[in-house]
């Protein structure tokens, strides 16, 4: 993978505001295409909000103000041009509570292609939605009840429902927000092999408490500590080599 490949979303200068309150402050990062990017740092540290800029979801709340420029493929994602139901489309979005639709499980999958046209025939729908829950590593699990509601599976089979329910629409990157957080370690582990095994596919950009997680599945980590992004690098020179004192103090369990 080719380091010098031109950055997949390239944020500038980003702040965020939540009325008066600036809760990111001045963060500039590329993410690459076909890596995984880990953001880490103490709760409250702004790594979930940062996370919620790369396709807008901050617009959702009233009081949410967002300064600088985020762009995908060089387009500035914030303009007034920009279709935000299409942004979320090819910039996917995995919460840390699992959130199915309450519908059936193929329903979760198709109600995307669906609303945007990807498929033209019911053996076309089939087709995304066999492939989007292979990938998720979920088909061989639910294939034979595809008409029973999504919300009738365990915690991690939903999550990985929500995985193959973003994958559907044929996003270019996944954003995660904390995607095991709620899970037993026997649904992370499966959640973290998924990740590695979309990596390729995907850009994709995982917040995320556990810095073992991190280390597990990214080959970027970016330091987030009071709204400010300390240090970004690849993974392993972060937790070994870390340029920053305080990325270094979080990193050996000093504080956080």
């Amino acid at each position: 993978m080719d380091d010098k490949a031109e950055p997949k979303m390239r944020a500038s200068d980003v702040s965020v505001f939540y009325g008066d309150k600036k809760a990111i402050d001045d963060v500039s990062i590329d993410i690459p295409t076909k890596f995984v990017t880990a953001f880490i740092g103490p709760s409250g540290c702004g790594k979930s909000t940062f996370l919620r800029t790369l396709n807008r979801m901050n617009d959702t709340i009233p009081s949410a103000r967002v300064e600088g420029q985020i762009e995908l493929d060089g387009e500035d994602i914030y303009s007034s041009g920009m279709d935000v139901v299409q942004l979320r489309a090819r910039v996917g979005m995995v919460f840390q509570k699992p959130n199915p639709f309450p519908k059936s499980i193929y329903e979760n999958i198709a109600y995307g292609p669906k609303i945007h046209g990807l498929a033209e025939s019911k053996g076309e729908l089939d087709e995304i939605v066999e492939r989007s829950l292979q990938r998720a590593g979920l088909w061989n699990e639910v294939k034979d009840r595809l008409g029973e509601s999504g919300t009738a599976l365990s915690g991690g089979q939903q999550q990985r429902l929500c995985i193959a329910r973003a994958i559907a629409v044929d996003p270019e990157v996944i954003l995660m927000d904390e995607p095991a957080s709620a899970l037993d370690p026997i649904a992370t582990a499966k959640i973290e092999e998924l990740i590695d095994d979309l990596a390729g596919r995907y850009a994709i950009v995982i917040v995320t408490h556990s810095m073992q997680q991190a280390a597990r599945v990214s080959q970027r980590t970016a330091f987030f500590h009071l709204g400010k992004m300390v240090e970004y690098g690849p993974t392993d020179q972060i937790f070994t080599n870390p340029l920053e004192e305080r990325t270094k103090d979080y990193i050996t369990g000093r504080y956080g």
